[in-house]
């Protein structure tokens, strides 16, 4: 009775564990669709967030961007630097905007 009870205990976790990756992976389909790309300048950098100049899009001038949580960076980001963001589509009603991340690509 007890090895049953344990096996069932360990299916549904695994099966927990498979419904968890295909979730995520469906959201960030979902974020990628629904998101705004642009092209930027590193002005500040801080433990939270980047302050950046925003170099092709008409509607904002600057951003802020959320750094919190995100680690999928492949550089240290530095004063300066030229990068490409993919930021949700939601985007913080504050002087200058307050973004969140979906990718960030160093250009140059």
């Amino acid at each position: 009775m007890k090895k049953r009870i344990g096996l069932a205990v360990v299916v549904i976790l695994v099966m927990g564990l498979f419904v968890g990756c295909n979730s995520s992976s469906k959201a960030t389909t979902e974020e990628m669709a629904d998101s705004i790309n642009f092209t930027a300048t590193i002005d500040e950098v801080n433990d939270t967030e980047l302050l950046v100049t925003v170099l092709d899009d008409e509607n904002f001038n600057q951003a802020r961007v959320n750094m919190q949580g995100f680690d999928s960076l492949d550089f240290v980001p530095e004063k300066g630097q030229t990068i490409k963001l993919t930021i949700k589509n939601q985007v913080g009603m504050s002087e200058p905007p307050f973004v969140n991340p979906i990718t960030i690509e160093l250009v140059k």
